[in-house]
């Protein structure tokens, strides 16, 4: 009885483990940019976009320049299609989020009409309050990640040889702290250009790779990030497609089952 009882155990906790261990990735939300859309005449260097795609209906993204005569208002058009690996799905190019000019200039970007921040760039070595984030091209993407971890993100970038945005900075706060932060890694992080399939003397495009954003933000239900700087050394036209944000969802309680199962497998170990 005592030997049927141990095999039965070991079996269940070793079924529970392997779901366990098996958490898989989900998108969290994605922006393709798919329709044709037009800033608004009271709001002209600013734009909400609702997800394409993803898990996250609420998720947001929002375009912002300070100068909004180099921000297009119509986009650009698509460049390349994009296969998520996670979702298996295939995006057509159709439109982009499209800055003529990274350095315009003019408006602060605000959030709830507030435009200095508390803001600390060293990862946790000292937040400056009353800092901006600068006038350049910027995105400011608000999602829920309750029940996920482990975030990452990606892009498609395309610009002008010979002035191309070849970096850009990532931030983030969790649940509307006052302090926005940046991890040292993620200051001017490298997008490595190159020539399309079919020669374009005009243009060049990047893959940022994916992202990874801090642990502080796992299974947070408001989560805040802020990608910018782009025009560290380019300033010219930057179009950004294919924004993909993705998750690991968080281990199920079973996880804790496992742990008390695996220790009365030793108890009946010990009494045979």
């Amino acid at each position: 009885m005592m030997t049927q009882l141990f095999r039965c155990l070991t079996l269940l906790l070793f079924a529970l483990a392997s779901g366990s261990a098996a958490q898989a990735q989900d998108v969290i939300a994605f922006w393709g940019w798919e329709d044709d859309y037009d800033f608004s005449a009271t709001a002209p260097n600013k734009m909400d976009f609702g997800i394409d795609a993803g898990i996250d209906t609420t998720a947001n993204m929002q375009l912002f320049l300070g100068d909004p005569l180099n921000l297009d208002h119509n986009g650009g058009g698509g460049f390349v299609p994009y296969t998520s690996p996670v979702s298996g799905l295939t995006y057509q190019p159709t439109r982009t989020a499209k800055w003529d000019d990274l350095k315009g200039g003019g408006a602060d970007f605000d959030i709830g009409g507030i435009s200095t921040f508390t803001v600390d760039k060293n990862d946790g070595a000292g937040a400056v309050a009353g800092e901006d984030f600068g006038n350049d091209a910027l995105m400011y993407i608000v999602f829920d990640g309750t029940g996920y971890q482990d975030f990452e993100f990606r892009f498609d970038a395309e610009s002008t040889p010979g002035d191309l945005a070849e970096t850009f900075d990532v931030f983030y706060r969790v649940g509307g702290a006052s302090t926005w932060f940046r991890e040292t890694a993620q200051n001017n992080i490298p997008l490595t250009y190159m020539d399309y399939a079919t020669p374009d003397p005009e243009n060049q495009f990047a893959d940022s790779g994916y992202v990874s954003l801090n642990s502080a933000l796992n299974n947070q239900s408001q989560i805040e990030i802020i990608v910018n700087d782009f025009a560290e050394f380019g300033n010219s036209e930057l179009e950004i497609d294919n924004f993909e944000i993705i998750g690991t969802a968080v281990p199920e309680p079973a996880s804790a089952i496992v742990v008390v199962a695996f220790g009365m497998v030793g108890l009946i170990k010990r009494r045979r």
